[in-house]
């Protein structure tokens, strides 16, 4: 067990309590009203349309196959402290892939990126998972198993900074008690057992 694991659940805690109470007091993450064009003044937004792994798509349990999927790439367009937020979104999904902001940055914050990055092109109201693959700070704490929103690990991955990017963004696009994460799935793909997946399930309250 990690040192800082009694962080991560203190942590994962108090986001939930955000999350699932309108009427909890402190929440710092105010509802965003950042959104993305493919022209954006600031932002270079590459879109592609892909389609995903027929095995990706069975172990990940989506009916959409069928469905074309973005690969979505932003980027600062001028100098500046880095960001980027790169990741694929289709009907209902969004995958965050790959993601950073400098703490020097002025720039909107991941979970804002998440938010606009869906938007682009489709309905916010319709995304029900988000996928973060290639997890390395949990995955030696934490096996294949669905975490249920009583469980104390549950908690410890909320707070963990994956954990905390989706549940920041959960905040910032409903606000408080409307969407919450019903369950946490870790897995992994195939045999790499090196390669562990995250799922986060939204349901509105």
């Amino acid at each position: 067990m990690a040192d800082n694991y009694p962080l991560w659940e203190k942590i994962g805690r108090r986001l939930q309590k955000w999350i699932e109470n309108y009427r909890a007091s402190g929440c710092p993450y105010p509802i965003s009203t950042f959104t993305l064009t493919p022209n954006h003044r600031d932002y270079i937004v590459d879109r592609t349309s892909v389609r995903l792994d027929a095995n990706l798509l069975t172990t990940l349990n989506l009916s959409n196959g069928n469905s074309t999927y973005r690969q979505v790439s932003i980027t600062l367009r001028d100098e500046g402290p880095p960001v980027w937020w790169i990741g694929r979104s289709g009907p209902g999904v969004i995958f965050i892939d790959d993601v950073f902001r400098s703490k020097r940055s002025d720039d909107p914050y991941i979970s804002e990126f998440t938010k606009a990055a869906y938007k682009i092109d489709f309905p916010l109201d319709s995304l029900r998972n988000v996928f973060v693959p290639n997890v390395d700070e949990v995955n030696t704490l934490f096996a294949e198993q669905t975490w249920e929103p009583s469980s104390s690990e549950f908690n410890g991955l909320l707070g963990t900074g994956i954990g905390k990017i989706v549940t920041t963004f959960v905040l910032c696009a409903w606000g408080q008690g409307r969407k919450r994460i019903a369950r946490i799935i870790t897995f992994h793909i195939d045999a790499d057992i090196h390669k562990l997946y995250m799922r986060f399930d939204l349901e509105y309250m």
